[in-house]
């Protein structure tokens, strides 16, 4: 696996990288890392042992507040992709990127329920 200081590295690139560019506050973007072990990723039938660089890209789901404009959505995925793939090494495209609204009135952070 990728040894913790490079994950904390990546992790507090990345998180600094959404914030600026939702012209936010960094202790507002939160990431975390699950590594999946050796051997229990397929891509069709290949199952590497270590990070392919132009394979098996890693796996985002990034969570935020409904309301966003389809554009700054575009740009928030193009900025995860293009900042892991950057720190990692990995080929350039080669990240798989999800977003998921959530709803008004189905999020509780920061004492309160939102929406």
């Amino acid at each position: 696996g990728i040894e913790i200081g490079a994950v904390l590295t990546v992790l507090t690139v990345l998180t600094a990288a959404l914030a600026a560019l939702l012209n936010e506050e960094p202790s507002g973007t939160w990431a975390t890392w699950e590594e999946i072990s050796p051997a229990r990723y397929a891509e069709g039938g290949d199952t590497p042992l270590s990070q392919p660089r132009e394979t098996h890209p890693p796996l985002v789901r990034v969570t935020a507040f409904e309301g966003r404009s389809p554009e700054l959505v575009a740009a928030m995925l193009d900025t995860v992709a293009g900042t892991l793939t950057r720190e990692l090494g990995l080929d350039p495209g080669n990240a798989f990127v999800r977003y998921d609204e959530v709803r008004s009135g189905r999020l509780f952070t920061g004492g309160e329920v939102h929406g």
